[in-house]
């Protein structure tokens, strides 16, 4: 668990890239989120692990009443300054969920994006639980990859191949399209309703999917695999290496390329 305190703290060095380039997330995701919370505007939602504000943009859009904790304070910063310039009013927390102070069944909603894996699985389920309101619910949804279908899969898999010493150290993250399916920084359907039985008093799980699509230059991508903690954690010769060998793939293929994502969701509900 060390290990990941660590790791989810070294995103502040590169906020205003992370804001820039990751990802949002798709709207059906977030209608079946507040469907199945049973949240409308004017409940209170808190995120875990808002990061810069990208998917608390999305809840808040829908008049949601959110607290937002987020550990590092350059990514906090980032996300008070989008609140801010968006109109938002958000309670914002710099803390991590395992030592936030919250009245317990007060929550109609806990949501977390590509952040729930950070926190410590020993706690979370447990505090989850207490948190929300009976018939609240937890939903925990990540952005990823699905290299099967990426025509560029063969040119970025030599690239991370040239480096495959680097993430026997790093564990290597769902960007890598060569890491294991069975890796610690990768969350299934599986290991989701395997880890529900922390907490007896979350119920009736389901894990939904999403696919949808998004276009990218050879610079833009590259901005977006500089922002995941498995790159920032390696050495900057090996990261240099394969940044280039990522970028010499894009240009092969033409500059640009369409990546393919799914958005999985887990949910949860107190009983």
């Amino acid at each position: 668990m060390s290990e990941a305190v660590e790791r989810r703290l070294v995103f502040g060095s590169v906020a205003e890239d992370y804001d820039r380039h990751r990802p949002s997330y798709p709207p059906e995701l977030v209608d079946s989120v507040l469907s199945y919370a049973g949240a409308a505007a004017g409940d209170p939602a808190l995120e875990i692990g808002a990061g810069t504000g990208i998917a608390t943009r999305l809840f808040s859009a829908r008049g949601l009443t959110i607290t937002a904790v987020e550990p590092d304070a350059a990514m906090a910063a980032v996300a008070s300054e989008r609140a801010a310039t968006d109109g938002n009013t958000v309670d914002q927390r710099i803390t991590d969920f395992e030592h936030l102070e919250f009245d317990p069944h007060s929550f109609q909603l806990i949501y977390s994006g590509t952040a729930w894996h950070w926190v410590d699985p020993e706690q979370g389920y447990v505090l989850a639980a207490r948190a929300l309101k009976p018939g609240g619910g937890l939903a925990a949804f990540w952005n990823r990859p699905v290299w099967e279908v990426n025509l560029l899969r063969d040119g970025l898999t030599a690239a991370y191949q040239s480096v495959a010493e680097a993430f026997k150290v790093v564990l290597p993250g769902p960007f890598n399209p060569v890491a294991e399916v069975d890796s610690p920084t990768l969350i299934s359907g599986d290991f989701w309703l395997k880890e529900l039985a922390r907490s007896p008093e979350l119920v009736d799980p389901e894990v939904q999917s999403f696919r949808w699509t998004e276009t990218y230059t050879r610079d833009e991508y590259v901005g977006l695999l500089s922002t995941h903690s498995d790159h920032i954690l390696i050495s900057e010769a090996d990261r240099t290496q394969l940044l280039d060998g990522v970028a010499s793939a894009i240009d092969a293929g033409g500059g640009s390329f369409e990546m393919t994502y799914e958005s999985l969701l887990c949910l949860a509900r107190r009983s």
